[in-house]
């Protein structure tokens, strides 16, 4: 099994590695590739999402280990920055704690290591079954793409299509992951990767305070929160938050009246 890739920029730049969150797929990452465009951005569909929807079931360890694959096939020894947002953070805290040595600087954005309230009264099947079977209502789908607030310039059939893939068996394996996968590897202590954390402030508590759990760990990482930022802040919020990121690779302080450092 391999994983579907667009690839995007200058050939020659240094490689960054977007991987997408859980339930869309790569396109995701479309603001981030017009910003970055002196990169080489390589942006995979993981499995059961996009052109990798066929290709074996979704779980972190093993679409790290699949990144991993692309890395070795693409970079030819060198290393990668990588980007990973929600379930692509938690991809990216596997490959800190598997393979660090192929990563030059990494960015977590919106890692959930804290469980959140009434998890396991909606970590079930039949909700999850249930989600899929509204989402087949035209007014509920149009009503859920409008709340990703994706800019107009992002066709919204690309997030339609992503919701009308989606099996409840997925869906509950997308979220099982992320509940498996709360805590933060302690061999990580030991990773001293630049790692920059980063959440909205305006996302749950626990979100919140899983980049001060993870910065705690790393030894060589930043914490930042967005201001005003949800979880859709890579493409509603995409100038700052390219920012960020451009600076997080240049080894440049981060200066911005709407981040805060923790």
């Amino acid at each position: 099994m391999s994983l579907y890739f667009k690839e995007s920029g200058n050939k020659q730049g240094e490689i960054i590695i977007f991987i997408h969150g859980g339930g869309i797929s790569g396109w995701m990452w479309e603001k981030q590739l017009e910003h970055f465009k002196d990169y080489y951005c390589i942006v995979p569909d993981l499995p059961e999402h996009g052109k990798t929807i066929n290709s074996g079931e979704i779980s972190i360890k093993n679409s790290a280990k699949l990144i991993v694959e692309l890395v070795e096939k693409i970079a030819k020894g060198k290393k990668v920055n990588v980007v990973g947002h929600s379930l692509g953070a938690k991809i990216v805290i596997e490959l800190l704690n598997s393979r660090p040595e192929i990563i030059d600087h990494a960015v977590i954005a919106s890692a959930l290591c804290r469980p959140i309230p009434f998890m396991k009264l909606t970590h079930k099947p039949v909700i999850y079954k249930l989600t899929v079977e509204m989402l087949k209502v035209n007014w509920i789908l149009n009503f859920q793409v409008k709340q990703f607030k994706f800019p107009p310039d992002i066709n919204s059939d690309y997030l339609k299509k992503d919701f009308q893939d989606m099996t409840p068996e997925t869906l509950f394996r997308i979220y099982d992951e992320i509940y498996k996968h709360l805590n933060i590897p302690r061999e990580l202590e030991n990773i001293y990767v630049p790692t920059l954390v980063v959440a909205g402030g305006k996302e749950p508590k626990a979100m919140k305070q899983s980049v001060t759990d993870i910065i705690n760990i790393l030894p060589n990482a930043k914490g930042i929160i967005i201001k005003n930022g949800l979880h859709t802040y890579p493409w509603v919020m995409f100038d700052s938050f390219n920012e960020i990121i451009r600076a997080w690779l240049n080894n440049r302080s981060i200066k911005n009246e709407q981040f805060f450092e923790l």
